[in-house]
């Protein structure tokens, strides 16, 4: 059946009027509401409709509703719970963490020659420590990267170096700590391959480390673009745990100098001026109030890639140089076991053979970058474009050639002489006799296995 237009107009003015009287009473109660629309709670989320999502999903919100979202149920217990639970132990503890591990590495030092396999002992304990330092490491790093403080710590070049490779690249990060674990254990390896193996498994045991060793080395010089290999290539642990405990009332990365100083007020402004005393090294606080520009330039830039031949074949062969002395060292040692040398001035050729190569190879090759610097103007520009990473690097390079005092042949024929004599002289004499013993404990060490004397 039709309808006219008439039968529905009035209906339609019936409902303008409906709506216009709503419309006034809503306004009313708008402008008697309005007070209260600023401090009105948000408004509650719509709970999703079940045709909207699965049966089961819904039962499980419905219930995890019901239970309390504040309140979850508990996560079962493995792997991955225990490691929680100690590190929210570490976390409460970290005053202890460094006087702990300090302890135990310093316990160590008491054992070779006190009982029957005591190097096996002390290895396993020290290797053990140096492992957990590492994960220690990384729990406090990320600690503090998540805490109200970091943006009060600087961290230093390496650390900022080292973090950068080792977040961005995970070969970096792979290839940095199994450089490191195996640098921590390898002494250890090598007193078993000789308890287990004889002299003939001690040498190839120190072969495939050093082969490892090399290939990580190799690696990260690759990954980093050609760049100087850093000593060690992680970050280590540059700050105080006690920072990061929570019982701790001092304000952490606070300068303890700060509370003594005397601050002068400008006249005219009223700003205070610090003021040194006369003990104080001038040079020293500005420092700290500056920013270089090593300070803000990109982490990869805080190492200059080696572009030169000669640089790069520097590095590597410094690189190689560990590898190389214990295959000189090998072949020396089969040399003498042949018989074909019997002569005292073939033999002492033999023996000084892999100290002098090896020491030459590292004090040649252990500055390649100014190698790869000097092309553009001279060693003299060379030494001024040298990063502060890059100085530190080069300042360890040379600290540790005084490890080869306690090498080889030259420790044969020379530290070890000087050493049993000072022995002997201190062998009546209280408390300095019982620094000879440990000494002399010592020497076994140095005497028998290759990675005594090495870092």
């Amino acid at each position: 059946m039709a309808v006219s237009g008439s039968d529905i107009s009035p209906k339609s003015d019936e409902s303008e009027s409906t709506t216009s009287t709503s419309a006034t009473s809503e306004s009313v109660d708008a402008s008697s509401q309005s007070s209260y629309i600023g401090i009105a709670p948000a408004p509650r989320p719509d709970i999703p409709s079940p045709l909207e999502i699965n049966n089961k999903d819904y039962s499980v919100n419905r219930t995890r509703c019901m239970n309390g979202m504040n309140n979850p149920s508990p996560k079962r217990a493995g792997t991955s719970s225990w490691l929680a639970v100690y590190e929210s132990f570490l976390l409460k503890n970290a005053s202890q963490i460094a006087s702990v591990e300090s302890t135990l590495q310093h316990l160590t030092y008491l054992f070779p020659g006190k009982f029957k396999d005591a190097e096996i002992a002390s290895e396993v304990v020290y290797s053990a420590l140096g492992i957990l330092g590492l994960y220690h490491d990384t729990i406090l790093a990320h600690a503090l990267s998540s805490s109200a403080f970091s943006s009060k710590y600087q961290p230093s070049l390496h650390t900022r170096y080292t973090r950068h490779f080792a977040t961005r690249n995970t070969s970096y990060k792979s290839t940095a700590y199994t450089l490191v674990v195996i640098q921590k254990t390898q002494l250890l390896i090598e007193i078993m391959s000789r308890k287990y193996g004889g002299q003939r498994g001690q040498r190839t045991a120190i072969v495939g480390i050093e082969s490892i060793k090399a290939a990580c080395r190799l690696a990260l010089f690759r990954i980093s673009g050609s760049r100087t290999v850093l000593t060690p290539p992680i970050p280590e642990r540059e700050i105080d745990p006690n920072l990061l405990d929570p019982d701790d009332p001092t304000e952490p990365f606070a300068n303890p100098n700060d509370d003594d100083l005397e601050y002068w007020t400008m006249p005219r402004t009223g700003q205070k001026l610090p003021q040194l005393n006369a003990d104080s090294d001038v040079t020293q606080f500005l420092m700290k109030k500056v920013l270089l520009p090593e300070d803000v330039v990109a982490a990869p830039k805080l190492a200059h890639p080696l572009t030169t031949v000669d640089g790069r074949i520097k590095e590597i062969l410094y690189i190689l140089r560990p590898l190389l002395y214990a295959l000189l060292a090998l072949l020396a040692s089969r040399l003498r076991e042949s018989g074909r040398f019997k002569g005292k001035q073939s033999r002492r050729i033999i023996n000084w053979m892999p100290w002098i190569i090896g020491f030459a190879l590292e004090y040649i090759c252990k500055d390649g970058v100014i190698g790869s610097l000097s092309s553009e103007g001279g060693i003299r520009t060379a030494l001024t474009k040298l990063t502060g990473l890059e100085k530190l690097e080069l300042d360890k390079r040379s600290k540790s050639m005084w490890w080869w005092v306690l090498r080889g042949q030259f420790y044969e024929s020379i530290t070890k002489p000087v050493l049993d004599k000072l022995i002997k002289k201190t062998e009546n004499i209280p408390l300095l006799n019982l620094v000879g013993l440990y000494v002399g404990d010592y020497q076994y060490l140095m005497e028998t296995y290759h990675f005594a004397s090495t870092y």
